[in-house]
């Protein structure tokens, strides 16, 4: 089978990362700027061309979109078009009006579309999924999730002002981080049933798009009774994720390098807590993209059913544009 990889970025570079690890070599990338075509051959041995009709024309069997998130809409629709099955990163589009639309135009061509579900690949979530569904901490009640990176420390070797992370218009500023963290928690707590968001700006120091937010803040409710907040913003340093659960019978807490528990044996208030360590033999934190690449080349064969199909998907869009119009009108938005 012949891959091809839309955009010669960081992702796209990942990408052909996780295509070699699967054992995969007959891949052709596509961007239309020199500079990244460069560097994709010359690191990783791909072969490239600044041209998508033309690679279209190679008849390959499996796309790989890691563009922008503001051209993946006209590339899935290309793609369907051109009957080649694609995997896309997060966001899949921009809006519902495009989901509704690539969700329509690829049911009816018959073409398989594959949404980014990376956090769920992590083998620390496979593990906390675990621990819920065997209830080893009894129920979860609450659960929070803090992250943030700087939008300049992104990518340093580039002026942040000059990519899609800094611009809200282009899916980035937060915009292109919430579906993970959505798609994480909506896996381990189910739906959600109403949320209230504060989106603002916080940073003024940080040049963007005119009115763009650079930090969310999100309460749910989810419908399995958990109270949720997510934290996501772009101004902080350093880098740091922190994510904890809270259960009946103790705490899970846990970053991308480590998950430790502490089961409740009476009261600590002002004590030393129990925390106990859960050990990650031989864990990579770049395993969870070859497993996602992994997972969606075996769900295009039939041989697995795809856990983010995009139907699910808009589920999620849905979710990130009610963040933002809860933001705008004050309201607490029911789902």
């Amino acid at each position: 089978m012949k891959f091809l990889i839309l955009g010669c970025g960081s992702m796209g570079r990942r990408r052909a990362r996780c295509l070699h690890a699967l054992g995969y070599r007959d891949i052709l990338a596509v961007d239309t700027k020199e500079e990244r075509r460069r560097q994709m051959a010359s690191e990783l041995g791909v072969e490239t061309c600044g041209d998508l009709e033309a690679a279209l024309g190679q008849s390959p069997g499996f796309a790989l979109i890691c563009l922008p998130p503001h051209l993946h809409y006209c590339a899935l629709l290309r793609c369907i078009e051109a009957r080649v099955p694609a995997f896309c990163e997060s966001p899949l589009v921009m809006t519902l009006k495009e989901a509704d639309d690539v969700i329509a135009r690829a049911e009816s061509a018959g073409v398989f579309i594959a949404p980014s579900m990376t956090y769920l690949h992590n083998a620390i979530h496979l593990k906390i999924a675990k621990m819920l569904r065997e209830e080893v901490l009894g129920k979860p009640l609450a659960a929070v999730s803090h992250a943030g990176q700087h939008v300049a420390d992104w990518h340093p070797y580039e002026d942040y002002r000059g990519f899609y992370a800094s611009k809200r218009s282009e899916g980035g500023m937060c915009f292109d981080m919430l579906p993970h963290e959505f798609h994480l928690f909506t896996h381990l707590f189910g739906p959600v049933k109403a949320l209230t968001c504060m989106a603002r700006r916080r940073c003024e120091t940080i040049e963007t798009d005119p009115g763009a937010c650079d930090v969310y803040d999100v309460l749910m409710d989810m419908a399995s009774s958990v109270s949720m907040i997510i934290h996501e913003d772009m101004f902080q340093r350093p880098f740091n994720v922190y994510r904890r659960i809270m259960c009946e019978k103790g705490a899970i807490e846990w970053d991308w390098h480590m998950l430790r528990i502490c089961e409740h044996r009476g009261p600590q208030f002002l004590g030393a807590t129990d925390w106990q360590s859960v050990e990650l033999k031989e864990y990579d934190f770049e395993q969870m993209y070859v497993a996602e690449v992994d997972h969606a080349l075996k769900s295009l064969q039939g041989r697995e059913s795809y856990g983010m199909p995009p139907r699910r998907e808009r589920e999620i869009l849905r979710l990130m544009t009610a963040c933002e119009e809860s933001s705008a009108s004050g309201r607490h938005i029911q789902l």
